[in-house]
C-alpha cells in the first residue's frame, strides 16, 4: 500500500516539475526557467526578521495587551464593558507600537 502511494506521489511530483501548461509551446521556456533558478539562488539579506516584525509582532502584541487589559479591568469597570474596553485598549497599543516600529524602520540610516 505504501509503495503504491509513493509511486503515485513520485509520478505527481515529476509531472508537476515538468513544464506547466502555460510554458508549453513557448520559445523561451528554457531560458525562463533558468531565470527563475537564478533568482532562487540570489544572495541577499534575510527577510526573516522583517517577516517577524510585520506579522508576528502585531499579533503577539495584541494578544498580550488584551490579556493584560483583561486582568486589570476585571472588577474595575462594569462586566458589560470589560471586553469592549480591553479590545479597544489592546488595539490602540498595537497600532501605537506598529507606528513606532514603522517610524524606526523608515528612519534614514547614518552613512548612506
Amino acid at each position: 500500500m505504501v509503495a503504491d502511494y509513493n509511486s503515485w506521489f513520485l509520478r505527481v511530483v515529476v509531472k508537476t516539475m515538468e513544464q506547466p501548461e502555460t510554458c508549453k509551446g513557448c520559445e523561451q521556456a528554457h531560458t525562463c526557467a533558468k531565470a527563475y533558478e537564478q533568482l532562487g539562488r540570489a544572495d541577499g539579506p534575510s527577510v526573516a526578521f522583517k517577516a517577524i516584525v510585520a506579522f508576528l509582532l502585531p499579533i503577539a502584541t495584541f494578544a498580550s495587551a488584551l490579556a493584560v487589559c483583561g486582568v486589570f479591568l476585571n472588577g474595575t469597570v462594569a462586566t458589560r464593558y470589560e471586553t469592549p474596553l480591553a479590545f479597544a485598549i489592546a488595539l490602540s497599543v498595537t497600532a501605537g507600537l506598529m507606528l513606532v516600529v514603522s517610524a524606526i524602520v523608515k528612519r534614514p540610516r547614518r552613512g548612506k
